[in-house]
């Protein structure tokens, strides 16, 4: 027999022995949930200091729920069943705050013993006015270029678009790994810079030694090495170029460097578009000088007084025309 008969008889003055036994033992069971309540009012209460979570007041809870049912049960009238009505929905709420409880204890606990690990996994980075520096997980530091994207795919494991300078943290046991949208870079403790997109990428290598990886082909660089990949033919040139990483500091640095030089830096510096139409007659052209967070227009304003250098804009292109040198 259910307990909803058994009720059902008690109100109707029809119960036995067996049954009210059947109610004593309810009895016996809803007091022994109320010990494992107060049990978990203490669990409860170690865990005041964690943030969203929201403690849950049985008592009170109860007080309100019982006076709006005393409420009900007067309008409809019936007071033997009142009782008999209260009896169990009272045990039964009980039963179910006890509940609600102890989900809420297991979810913190869990929250305290398993909190969430700072992880890189499937996080992207972009920086889109200036530049910006961050630190992976591995301990790699990396400077990101405005207008470039990078996502961690993995631990040690990336994929780039636009430009950024790695200062990779060596793992013997674990290479890091680039992803760009022409080959790969494989490395397990460098310092270089990467700029790529669609139709080009260029690696230049400040420390240690990169393997560039594309189709079946691979090379390995080393330091002071410049990798320039053109719809899908690649170059590698030897020698260090102190003006390649200038746009982390927006300083260039021009040490008696002549005019295509301090142009190829002005263009990667800018990521503009800058055009000689006779390099021959500015092969003689020196350039000794420095510029300090100054813009495109500033150099070439500057480089007009010293250098009698002109130039025209044109298609968002900058042409070099001719200079005085």
């Amino acid at each position: 027999m259910n307990i909803d008969q058994i009720i059902g008889k008690l109100m109707g003055d029809g119960s036995v022995g067996e049954e009210k036994s059947a109610l004593e033992d309810w009895k016996k069971e809803a007091e022994e949930n109320m010990k494992a309540l107060a049990d978990m009012r203490k669990i409860e209460s170690l865990s005041n200091t964690l943030n969203g979570y929201e403690d849950f007041n049985v008592d009170n809870a109860w007080d309100t729920f019982s006076k709006n049912l005393d409420e009900g049960l007067v309008k409809i009238g019936v007071e033997k069943e009142q009782k008999a009505s209260i009896f169990s929905i009272k045990n039964l709420s009980k039963i179910a705050a006890i509940f609600v409880v102890v989900i809420g204890s297991v979810f913190l606990i869990n929250l305290v013993l398993n909190p969430a690990i700072d992880s890189d996994v499937t996080k992207s980075y972009s920086a889109s006015l200036e530049a910006m520096d961050f630190d992976l997980t591995d301990g790699t530091h990396i400077t990101l270029d405005k207008n470039s994207d990078m996502k961690v795919l993995n631990l040690r494991d990336v994929s780039l678009i636009g430009r950024a300078h790695f200062d990779v943290k060596r793992d013997e046991s674990k290479q890091f790994k680039i992803n760009l949208p022409v080959g790969k870079i494989i490395v397990l403790g460098t310092e270089f810079t990467v700029d790529a997109d669609k139709n080009t990428t260029e690696v230049y290598i400040t420390e240690g030694s990169v393997r560039y990886e594309l189709a079946n082909r691979t090379w390995t660089l080393v330091a002071g090495d410049l990798v320039k990949v053109v719809d899908n033919e690649v170059t590698v040139l030897k020698g260090r170029n102190d003006n390649y990483d200038s746009w982390k500091d927006q300083r260039l640095i021009f040490r008696d460097n002549n005019m295509v030089e301090v142009v190829d830096a002005l263009s990667r510096h800018f990521k503009k578009e800058i055009i000689i139409e006779n390099e021959k007659e500015f092969s003689k052209c020196n350039v000794m000088d420095v510029f300090t967070n100054s813009s495109l227009n500033d150099i070439l304003n500057g480089l007009s007084k010293t250098h009698g250098l002109k130039y025209e804009l044109k298609d968002n292109k900058v042409f070099i025309v001719s200079s005085k040198c």
